[in-house]
């Protein structure tokens, strides 16, 4: 913020998260620029006769909500007539904030909706203020007192009303939106250009590791047709078969329900697998002793076994590299290779584009949302000598590091770019700085 000037004078706004504030502003609670509302819902919001995809008003979930970049402009779901009658009617342009799931979330209405009681709105307010209580929201330093964030605290229209922020004398109110508007679009397109080369670099690491687990590394070996259409060529010395005949093992983790516990042993879930590792954190799912006991009865897998997941977000892999014995959840399976198979290149093979596609098509079969044990041994995979593999997997840990690396910066900027956001609206809405006359 050194390039921004500040305001003349200030003074103590006697609010924590305002701190000082510009001599000329004046301090306001949000209830005194308008009474708030609750949205409402029609019970039960199931019954099909609350819906119509004709209806004039959509149905907003805060899921809608959660994607929406601040804008609704579409939802899933229209409400009737009858739906739309026992809900909380929002025209173009109102603003409402979400106080359950994602807490705080401020969205403009782009279009007719109905709001739930996860939501509050602003009947009454003026629009010149519109944009300065979504910005003050958009920031998140407003409510940071009024409790943790989290899916498990609600606000309230009490405590949404009682926040107090600052308020500018209209022209320079307007000066304020219209530079936070031009500010923050330039920071959003920064944001977009790193997430589109994440994606672009997620997409060449799969087509390499792809190439090299079907094709090989080495562009001077003979090809042969390997009979299968969507794979083409292989390498003349490799082996196109089922994952089975590759295999001493394969289990999946416990079928029934375990109470959870603060501190136990851990049960291991899909989740925990993700990008090749194994995250494990302070707060994971925690059973008894005797629990834990009863699971690994049955097998648990073992250093050196390849993890897949196989419910939820199917395919991830990683190879267990510690020593205990962990019990783990039906969401996971484990992998135990025969000799002729590097559980490392196997690990490769899994996040290879033949092997998840086939997973995606076994997904789409299965009615559980999962994929079955019996069809995890029934991929087709293709499969150079141990030599090779090794080979490969050099190959491929140095070229994947190197696109993992690249990532990593494309992530840390765009955390960067988020935080220098946040703190450019919350300095301009607090009057931190004075953006007047900034071009």
């Amino acid at each position: 913020m050194s390039q921004y000037i500040k305001y003349p004078s200030y003074k103590d706004s006697g609010v924590e998260w305002l701190g000082e504030i510009p001599q000329h502003w004046t301090k306001l609670a949000i209830k005194r620029l308008s009474t708030i509302g609750r949205g409402a819902s029609p019970r039960p919001i199931e019954d099909p006769k609350y819906f119509n995809d004709e209806g004039d008003y959509a149905w907003v979930r805060i899921a809608d909500v959660s994607k929406s970049n601040g804008c609704l402009n579409a939802t899933k779901q229209q409400l009737s007539s009858l739906g739309s009658s026992l809900s909380v009617k929002l025209e173009k342009g109102e603003l409402f904030i979400s106080i359950a799931g994602t807490v705080g979330k401020p969205c403009i209405s782009n279009i007719k909706a109905c709001i739930h009681d996860g939501f509050v709105y602003f009947p009454l307010l003026s629009k010149k203020y519109i944009s300065l209580i979504y910005r003050v929201f958009e920031s998140g330093e407003c409510y940071g007192g009024l409790g943790k964030m989290g899916t498990q605290l609600n606000l309230n229209t009490e405590t949404i009303g009682g926040i107090s922020i600052a308020i500018a004398p209209d022209a320079e109110q307007k000066s304020i939106a219209n530079y936070l508007d031009k500010a923050t679009a330039k920071i959003d397109t920064l944001i977009e250009k790193q997430t589109k080369l994440i994606a672009l670099l997620k997409e060449k690491r799969q087509a390499v590791i792809s190439s090299a687990v079907t094709r090989g590394i080495d562009a001077s070996v003979p090809m042969k047709d390997s009979g299968v259409e969507w794979l083409g060529e292989i390498p003349e010395g490799w082996v196109h078969s089922k994952l089975r005949y590759y295999l001493n093992g394969i289990k999946d983790g416990t079928h029934g329900t375990h109470k959870t516990i603060d501190t136990g042993k851990l049960l291991l879930s899909g989740k925990n697998i993700k990008n090749g590792k194994l995250l494990i954190k302070d707060n994971e799912r925690n059973i008894s002793e005797a629990e834990h006991k009863q699971i690994i009865k049955n097998g648990f897998p073992r250093k050196g076994d390849l993890l897949i997941s196989v419910v939820g977000t199917i395919g991830q892999s990683c190879v267990y590299t510690l020593e205990e014995a962990i019990s783990f959840q039906r969401s996971v399976c484990f992998l135990r290779v025969e000799n002729e198979m590097n559980v490392l290149f196997l690990q490769y093979v899994f996040q290879s584009r033949g092997t998840q596609s086939q997973l995606i098509t076994l997904t789409s079969q299965a009615t559980v949302g999962g994929v079955y044990m019996g069809d995890i041994v029934e991929l087709k995979i293709t499969v150079p000598s141990l030599e090779e593999q090794q080979s490969i997997i050099n190959y491929l840990d140095e070229a994947a590091n190197r696109i993992d690396s690249l990532i990593t910066k494309s992530t840390q900027a765009i955390e960067l770019l988020k935080e220098k956001r946040t703190a450019l609206i919350s300095a301009a809405v607090t009057g931190k700085i004075d953006v007047r006359d900034v071009a």
